[in-house]
């Protein structure tokens, strides 16, 4: 074994230079003064041993210590290679006229071979997980699956404890579907740093050119009411295929009900929206189908399912104001000009009077007005539109008013107030909201599955705190602030605005008139979502404008500011933008209704996560149950339209939602199945869906290089350049020298007892030889 000696002074070497002149000093200066009676031979050995004792000390002080080099753990370091098994893999643009997965196995072998007596070399596929793999058969294997999870590859394919160093190399194309998306790649690349593990990249294949149109619906299914105009927004992708003609077909019951041609764009999707109603409740599927292109790869994305759950029962709402203001009453005409909202509007107008205005579509749900204040028809144009996507305007409602002694009756009654599905509160609402009146609405909103809105900012002028408890903000006085609205991610996702122009949305909104609030958001609360944000030219701070938070079965949301009435009152030149305050009210109404609670008037809802599956996923369900408390939750039946067994599934509870249960039926072969409540003859307890053979693998097959070379530097690897083996040694061998340097054994080479022993001798020799001499 190599040994190095080398010094380590234990004090600084300009002390130690100055003892060592000093020592020499003292020496010379001692032996010019011999005595007489001293031979020179004595004298000579006083010197030696004197000099002995005066270097042995100050060669200790300078450690000299053996470098010892540490040998490293006995075995191989462990080279594990990942090949890319899923069908983006067969893509045929490898060299030599062989699809990439071929091009994988044989580099995969040509690894295994070279380094073999260096690596202990390990193969493995996969896809949606990583799989070891027999050497031999892996040129034998077809790349068939449809995800690609690099998460879950990189993540399955380090060891805990490799002492020899362990490296990765990755085959493929760096098409990533799985989840997470590529930040959960990059952090699973992070923790194969941290790991001392580098990976080194390889990709497969390039730019390949290809022709696609797809559909997708922005919404996929939806909660409407009968006699309503439905939206069905579609947007038309497509690949390979700018600046041409698309057609797009509406089908219903197999049936054409109505056409549009599109253009595709040289850059982005292209939107259009058919317009459906239907006079009776029920479930209606659409289908939305875009005419083949030649030469396409795949006819599986031209068509997109829409699932329809029309509702007779209206939307009850129930709005209060402290004081008359223009923002109530553009809200109110807003709110009736739905057909599918039943408005009950109380405002008080002074000290011990209300001003309570009812308006309901004609029929049962008219309620029973006043005996002295007749309801009065009137005629409520709303735009609706039949199969055919021809609009009418035939909705007649029923109005009445009268003046009432007490507004806060209807909140401290708990029986009335469960009629209602939306409860609205405007400014200075105290007078409505009694102790009483606040337990009724937390009941409302635990056990009913109610929602509160507050739509201009805090409904008291003083805090209340049982009624804070209720809401997901708290605010604090501040002086008066005007700010327009941005929507957040989250907000933009629920496609509140209307869908003319969605690229324009912010544009949009940074046009609108500006809002006032004289009151600051100071806290939202832990588990509140934040739809919007204020922003302002005085302030770079965005505060939350649009907020909500579940409660119990229901919701709160609060919508801070003053003065979104303007929106619907612009100038001549800005008359198209007037469609957004309608839009942006209707779609939080009809999203608070459809989103996790039980309609009015019914007891049991089941409702189908996605209107279409592909077959590589689990299909599932929701069930809402009013009563949570039931004794028994019924079952869900599966069965499929072609013909076949129904297959029974028992609902589990869904986390600690109450009334919510899930049903999983799992993964399923390519078809349309029905789902429905065993027993339950109404059209809630049903629902359909489909199950394609369909994945973005069969669609998106361009390689990834950048992500691949991204993985390959953030772990500390690198991207393979030649189709050498070698290159890897050379790689890991300076990966090595950076993370791993030779060990070394620092061995003081004066740290013994018999150096001691020496040290000890020398001094009492050169005492007994002076003394023999007759010296002190």
């Amino acid at each position: 074994m190599m040994r190095t000696l080398t010094f380590a002074p234990l004090i600084s070497p300009a002390l130690w230079t100055v003892l060592a002149v000093l020592g020499v000093a003292l020496l010379v200066f001692y032996a010019m003064r011999r005595p007489v009676a001293v031979p020179r031979r004595r004298w000579g050995v006083v010197l030696a041993l004197m000099t002995a004792g005066v270097v042995l000390p100050l060669v200790i002080l300078l450690n000299p210590t053996w470098l010892e080099r540490i040998p490293p753990p006995p075995g191989r370091p462990l080279l594990t290679v990942l090949v890319d098994r899923s069908a983006s893999m067969a893509s045929p643009d490898a060299p030599g006229a062989k699809n990439r997965f071929q091009a994988a196995a044989q580099f995969t072998a040509h690894v295994a071979q070279v380094l073999s007596d260096r690596f202990d070399v390990q193969a493995r596929t996969f896809a949606e997980a990583a799989t070891p793999t027999d050497l031999k058969k892996l040129a034998s294997l077809e790349p068939d699956a449809m995800t690609t999870d690099l998460v879950a590859a990189i993540s399955s394919s380090m060891e805990d404890y490799r002492p020899q160093g362990q490296a990765v190399v990755l085959l493929s194309d760096g098409i990533h579907n799985g989840p997470g998306g590529s930040a959960g790649v990059l952090d699973a690349v992070r923790l194969a740093k941290a790991m001392g593990t580098p990976i080194y990249t390889r990709t497969l294949g390039g730019e390949v050119r290809q022709w696609d149109v797809a559909v997708e619906l922005r919404s996929p299914q939806a909660l409407a009411h009968v006699g309503q105009n439905v939206p069905i927004n579609v947007r038309v992708r497509h690949q390979g295929l700018p600046n041409t003609q698309a057609q797009v077909a509406l089908l219903h019951d197999g049936k054409e009900i109505d056409r549009r041609a599109v253009m595709l764009p040289a850059q982005g999707p292209e939107d259009l929206t058919f317009y459906v109603r239907k006079d009776s409740s029920g479930l209606y599927r659409y289908e939305v189908r875009a005419e083949p292109m030649p030469g396409e790869v795949s006819l599986v994305n031209n068509t997109a399912a829409y699932l329809l759950h029309m509702v007779d029962a209206p939307i009850r709402i129930l709005l209060l104001e402290g004081k008359p203001y223009w923002d109530g009453k553009f809200l109110a005409r807003t709110l009736t000009s739905d057909p599918a909202v039943a408005l009950d509007c109380i405002v008080r107008v002074a000290n011990g009077r209300f001003a309570r205005r009812t308006v309901s579509r004609s029929g049962s749900d008219a309620g029973q007005p006043d005996a002295n204040n007749p309801p009065r028809a009137a005629a409520a144009k709303a735009g609706r539109a039949t199969d055919s996507g021809t609009p009418t305007q035939d909705a007649t409602r029923l109005e009445s008013w009268k003046v009432v002694a007490e507004g806060a009756e209807i909140l401290s009654d708990a029986a009335t107030l469960k009629s209602y599905q939306i409860v609205v509160l405007g400014r200075d609402a105290e007078h409505f909201l009694t102790d009483e009146a606040i337990t009724n609405l937390r009941t409302w909103l635990t056990e009913d599955g109610g929602s509160l809105v507050c739509y201009r900012g805090s409904p008291t002028s003083r805090t209340n705190e049982r009624l804070d408890r209720l809401l997901p903000v708290q605010w604090s006085a501040t002086a008066e602030s005007r700010f327009r609205i941005k929507l957040t991610d989250q907000g933009r996702e629920l496609q509140w605005l209307p869908e003319a122009a969605p690229q324009a949305s912010a544009s949009t909104l940074a046009g609108l008139p500006t809002l006032s609030t004289a009151a600051q958001v100071d806290r939202v609360k832990p588990l509140a979502v934040v739809l919007a944000t204020a922003t302002s030219e005085t302030s770079d701070a965005e505060r939350p404008v649009v907020t909500y938070q579940h409660y119990g079965t229901g919701r709160a949301v609060v919508i801070e500011g003053a003065g979104m009435w303007r929106w619907a009152f612009l100038p001549p030149e800005f008359q198209e933008q007037e469609a957004l305050y309608a839009a942006f009210w209707q779609s939080l109404l009809r999203w608070l209704v459809s989103s996790g609670q039980v309609p009015a008037g019914q007891e049991l809802v089941l409702r189908i996560d996605k209107v279409s599956f592909s077959t590589a996923e689990p299909a599932s369900a929701t069930l809402l149950v009013r009563d949570a408390t039931r004794p028994q939750v019924p079952a869900v039946e599966l069965v499929p339209e072609a013909g076949g067994d129904v297959h029974t599934f028992s609902p589990a509870p869904f986390g600690e939602s109450s009334g919510m249960f899930r049903v999983v039926f799992g993964k399923l072969p390519e078809g349309r199945y029905q789902a429905r409540i065993a027993g339950s003859a109404e059209a809630s307890g049903r629902t359909l869906f489909d199950v394609r053979s369909f994945s973005e693998e069969q669609l998106n097959i361009q390689a990834r290089p950048d992500l691949m070379a991204r993985i390959a530097s953030d772990s500390g690897g690198a991207v393979l350049q030649g189709n050498s083996a070698s290159e890897i040694i050379q790689l890991f061998k300076q990966h090595l020298a950076r993370t791993h340097p030779d060990r070394i054994r620092r061995i003081p080479a004066w740290d013994r007892w018999w150096v001691l022993v020496a040290v000890v001798m020398v001094w009492t020799a050169a005492w007994a030889v002076r003394r023999s001499g007759g010296l002190v």
